[in-house]
């Protein structure tokens, strides 16, 4: 489990595989502008958007004094009128929506096993969200670090190597009746997914790729990818004469209506003298094609994709997984030593506030014998010891030597052996001595008490003391995120 201050991240989605795809298609007519109204509530500092052909997720980093991530999201988006995503979803919390994020990223939990479209998705989510300002900086953070380690999984395994894509594997139920080579293409969209086709089209070795959009992107898509645009008055004609039709606009108003469809059909038997049916590959999620469809046309939509999706070797599968953890478990040390940074630089100030006091000692002609060095440094290294030999006497009164050597090896690598307990003070009630009670250290102005652990602090109503010592660790106020990074990449390094 991660241990890195991820309480507040939520993801809320709807799935292929759990929720299946009508719901995906009814989330998706539900998103629009969703990003910034959440946002707008003071419960959510930053929101991140996906919607495919797999699913529709929210990603957010809800307040910290919000208690219930998941159940504040979820009336939030119920209040925006997202039911589907409010009522329906999968809710993770914490780490559990680190670990779905990650195998999101990579493929893992797409329609196909290790697919590279979700990347791609998920990276446009990311820059959308971040020309809204709805990207904070840890969900900016999570989705780069998934985006990382889903390209350490299409590089080190067999999944993406293979080339499965929704677009891939839809291609190939195609090929089953149709021959690419020669064959003449008309692509309605212009989004995403009909660049994607365009390139495997290509591949494929079709003769003429068209492309008709009704938003007015066509000659520009047209130019970007080297097709023939097809406008509104071309579109009867060129539906009658080409072979294939891939639909991929997703607005949730059908691309190929009815009427269109049965007049392309009719047009194809009497006008091209086309006899057999005209394929339609739909990779809408909400449907392009409208329905029922006509006699004379075959329309291959999700569904029939989905079913028709190879298993993955356990062994690819295995390794992706391998990689997800990793990338995972880099997360959580990276977040954790981000977490500790301002206590490495108040260490670095409390050590650079020893060595002023010792500075300041010196001759202000700038001359000093080697026996005043010497003593300025003795003087140093006593001060630097002082804390810390301090604690060890009073952890040897109360039982606690061993919490000490930890703690000394754990901060300063200094290992040193001992020799096993003769007594156990633990166990004798030292703690309740007089003397220990008003015991106090003379540099830090901690108690004896202060070294108990915090379940017994808390109940023997014992609070932190004033750290109004100039030698005690101070807090970093005032130091920008980035120079505390900088700094423990500096103490990584040396």
């Amino acid at each position: 489990m991660l241990q890195c201050g991820v309480v507040g991240l939520c993801i809320v989605c709807v799935d292929h595989a759990e929720q299946g795809l009508g719901a995906v298609s009814t989330a998706a007519a539900q998103v629009d502008g969703l990003g910034l109204a959440l946002t707008d509530s003071p419960q959510i500092r930053g929101a991140v958007v996906l919607s495919t052909c797999n699913r529709v997720m929210v990603l957010a980093e809800t307040a910290t004094e919000v208690c219930r991530p998941g159940p504040t999201l979820c009336g939030l988006l119920a209040d925006h009128g997202a039911t589907v995503l409010a009522q329906e979803s999968s809710v993770l919390e914490g780490d559990d929506a680190v670990w779905r994020l990650f195998r999101i990223a990579s493929g893992l939990e797409s329609m196909v096993t290790g697919e590279r479209e979700i990347a791609g998705q998920l990276k446009r989510a990311l820059r959308f969200a971040r020309t809204q300002s709805t990207v904070t900086p840890l969900i900016g953070h999570l989705v780069e670090e998934a985006l990382r380690t889903s390209r350490k999984v299409a590089t080190q395994t067999r999944l993406s190597a293979q080339g499965r894509t929704v677009v891939a594997v839809g291609f190939d139920l195609v090929s089953q009746t149709l021959d690419f080579s020669g064959a003449r293409v008309l692509v309605m969209g212009t989004g995403s997914y009909a660049g994607a086709t365009c390139a495997q089209l290509r591949d494929r070795g079709v003769a003429e790729i068209l492309v008709h959009s009704t938003s007015g992107r066509a000659q520009g898509f047209a130019r970007r990818h080297e097709v023939t645009a097809v406008d509104d008055d071309r579109l009867a004609p060129v539906l009658a004469g080409v072979d294939l039709v891939v639909t991929c606009r997703g607005s949730g108003v059908p691309a190929l209506t009815r009427q269109v469809a049965a007049r392309a059909v009719e047009d194809r038997a009497a006008v091209a003298g086309v006899d057999r049916d005209l394929v339609v590959l739909d990779l809408a999620v909400s449907g392009d094609v409208e329905q029922p469809v006509p006699a004379g046309l075959r329309v291959i939509d999700l569904a029939a994709i989905r079913d028709a999706v190879p298993a993955s070797a356990a062994a690819e599968r295995g390794e992706a997984e391998r990689i997800v953890a990793e990338g995972v478990h880099d997360l959580a040390m990276d977040l954790e030593r981000r977490r500790l940074a301002p206590a490495v630089v108040a260490l670095r100030d409390t050590l650079s506030d020893l060595v002023q006091a010792e500075l300041d000692r010196l001759p202000e002609d700038g001359s000093i014998p080697v026996d005043a060095a010497a003593q300025a440094l003795r003087r140093l290294a006593a001060s630097m010891a002082h804390i810390p030999s301090v604690r060890a006497r009073i952890a040897s009164e109360h039982g606690l030597g061993d919490r000490w050597l930890n703690s000394l090896s754990d901060v300063l690598g200094i290992d040193v052996e001992v020799d096993e307990h003769i007594l156990d003070l633990g166990g004798l009630g030292l703690g309740a001595m007089a003397s220990g009670d008003t015991l106090t250290c003379p540099v830090t102005g901690l108690s004896v008490s202060d070294l108990a652990p915090a379940e017994d602090r808390g109940q023997h109503g014992v609070h932190p003391m004033a750290h109004d010592d100039p030698h005690q660790l101070r807090a970093v106020q005032g130091h920008r995120p980035e120079d505390v990074a900088h700094l423990v990449t500096i103490e990584e390094t040396r």
